[in-house]
């Protein structure tokens, strides 16, 4: 049975974590959990991370945002 299309795009990141720490971390619920985990702990409206999004996603704004990433990691 095929899976409902997620929301938003997911794109697939790695975590490191021992066998140990993957069996417990799917025995909380897995992918899900954290999901609904991160939604309820974020410290800001779900409004604010859409517009942050939809900032970054602006060509515009991407040079902006390269130079002062640049800058924030010297």
């Amino acid at each position: 049975m095929p899976r409902p299309k997620p929301p938003e795009p997911l794109l697939g990141r790695q975590i490191r974590m021992s066998d140990r720490q993957w069996i417990m971390f799917n025995e909380l619920g897995g992918a899900d959990w954290l999901r609904k985990l991160v939604e309820k702990k974020a410290p800001m409206p779900k409004q604010y991370y859409d517009n942050e999004l939809a900032r970054i996603r602006n060509p515009d704004d991407a040079i902006f945002l390269q130079r002062r990433q640049g800058e924030i990691n010297d």
